[in-house]
């Protein structure tokens, strides 16, 4: 087969779409050198994916690289020059006018559920959800939760939904290493114990409710916090919150950084603090249950169905639960190494090789269609 798929998101800075695209790229690549892939993006990667020879990247930046004209008039063109014979829509989307069978991943449907979160422009692109989830021969949904979703607001579209979890990067373990980890430490600055917040700085993340938390009991714990992850969208709000905390010396941002010091600073937290308002996955948790980290997140959305019990949950509305669960981990050094140790078991239940199997088997579903 000769596949297609969609690789602009990784332009961006290497959080939630684009590590799920790339990941997805290196699993199907550790199984599969029959098939030719097409990798489509309007602007150049900035960085070498290191996949072998059947992976072949085109960039596309006319009639414009910006908005969808380059996906929706131009892709589809490209599509039957390449004689693709099935595309995959990585990234919500897929052409309008699509020669071959369409498979779309769905993440979460935030965006089209809650555009109060979200910028304007996000809004406008998921006015065209609908079409797109009617386009679509096969839909891949990254937990039950979304699968479910997906049902709730568009019924019938559960009839070609498979759903196939995400997982963590294949070398995220618990770095022991001390010297490495103060290394660490000391290029960001950071104390000498801390929880850890990691993920992009918007309204869902629900920062403002775990800072409300913390302020509240910050002095009858040990442990700072430190908020680790690029800025979002609607953050006015939440660094005005944040003012106090780093001017107390309680609270230590690091801005976005790369994925090896991911890992380190996720061995070195005591444990972990995700307690977003909606995921469709939520990479974070099962990110920091490979390093070891123990994690507390939220009761509502795919959080419980990605952590099963192996993590501490709360009520992400609720200061008081929130504050509960901080305080009982920063206190309970057993509570902490018991919740390391089911983190750690339930991370190995999830792998890239097994999603990228998956996803071959929803390919070999499709009908496809050979290109003249």
């Amino acid at each position: 087969m000769r596949i297609g798929m969609e690789i602009s998101p990784l332009i961006w800075e290497m959080s939630g779409i684009p590590n799920y695209i790339l990941r997805l790229l290196k699993g199907l690549a550790s199984i599969d050198s029959e098939n030719e892939y097409f990798l489509y993006t309007n602007r150049p990667i900035p960085f070498d994916m290191r996949l072998p020879g059947n992976f072949t990247t085109i960039v596309l930046s006319r009639p414009s690289p910006r908005f969808q004209l380059w996906f929706q008039l131009a892709l589809p063109l490209r599509l039957k020059k390449d004689r693709i014979d099935l595309f995959h829509g990585l990234y919500y989307r897929l052409p309008m006018v699509l020669p071959v069978p369409g498979v779309l991943t769905v993440h979460d449907l935030s965006g089209y559920l809650y555009p109060e979160l979200h910028t304007g422009k996000a809004h406008l692109v998921n006015l065209m959800y609908p079409l797109f989830v009617k386009k679509a021969s096969r839909i891949i949904a990254v937990s039950e939760f979304t699968a479910k979703e997906l049902e709730a607001n568009f019924p019938g579209a559960s009839e070609k939904t498979t759903v196939i979890h995400e997982a963590h990067p294949p070398e995220y373990t618990p770095i022991r290493d001390k010297s490495i980890l103060e290394e660490i430490r000391k290029k960001f600055s950071l104390p000498e114990r801390f929880f850890l917040f990691l993920g992009t700085l918007e309204p869902r993340k629900n920062l403002t409710g775990l800072l409300d938390a913390f302020y509240g009991m910050a002095d009858s714990i040990p442990q700072s916090l430190v908020i680790s992850g690029g800025t979002g969208w609607k953050t006015e709000p939440i660094f005005e919150k944040l003012q106090k905390g780093v001017t107390e010396g309680k609270v230590f941002l690091t801005g976005h950084i790369d994925s090896v010091d991911v890992q380190a600073l996720l061995s070195m937290a005591e444990f972990f603090v995700y307690p977003s308002l909606y995921e469709g996955f939520g990479l974070p948790v099962l990110e920091s249950m490979a390093c070891g980290t123990p994690v507390i997140t939220s009761s509502v959305s795919s959080m419980p169905e990605i952590a099963g019990k192996a993590a501490l949950l709360v009520d992400p509305l609720s200061k008081n639960s929130i504050a509960e669960a901080i305080r009982m981990l920063a206190l309970d050094s057993i509570r902490r190494e018991e919740f390391s140790e089911k983190g750690l078991k339930r991370a190995g239940e999830f792998s890239w090789r097994k999603a990228a199997d998956e996803t071959m088997d929803v390919y070999r579903s499709l009908p496809v269609r050979k290109q003249d």
